[in-house]
């Protein structure tokens, strides 16, 4: 597997990839949602974002990709067939290079804090209103960046 930066002709891919996520995760969505969604989608992260993706060894195929703006990861999405496979790893660790991360969830989303958790961050603050107006707290995380730690003098 390698990671790769995204164009123009791997947006198809990302929304599929996206789209599987959303109808897994938020099966509780109305069809007008999640229509509001993908356009937010389309204009808050293919169109506005860095992305880079994980493509697998054979086939080419796209496993897994993460948005980001500047150190701030704001989308990480792996396919359902690939999840657990070292995916969300590679990307994260692709994008460690800007040093300090951080990235917003909900604070109703316990699951996503100990992925986010396992991976180094830490809780670092809180808001009560979330993005997009959304009504949910969200938890602010951060992760260090892990070669100033890592150097000893």
């Amino acid at each position: 597997m390698q990671i790769i930066m995204c164009t123009e002709e791997h947006k198809d891919r990302l929304t599929e990839i996206w789209m599987m996520s959303v109808r897994r995760t938020l099966s509780d969505l109305d069809p007008g949602s999640i229509e509001f969604y993908a356009r937010l989608f389309h204009e808050e992260i293919l169109e506005r974002l860095e992305l880079y993706a994980v493509q697998s060894r054979f086939g080419g195929e796209l496993t897994g990709f993460i948005a980001m703006n500047g150190s701030k990861v704001e989308l990480m999405v792996v396919h359902p067939h690939y999840q657990g496979q070292g995916v969300a790893g590679m990307l994260l660790d692709h994008v460690s290079q800007r040093g300090e991360l951080a990235v917003d969830i909900a604070e109703q989303t316990p699951d996503v804090f100990d992925f986010y958790q396992s991976f180094g961050f830490v809780e670092a603050g809180r808001s009560e209103a979330g993005a997009f107006g959304r009504r949910e707290a969200t938890v602010h995380l951060l992760r260090p960046d892990l070669k100033s730690h890592s150097d000893v003098s």
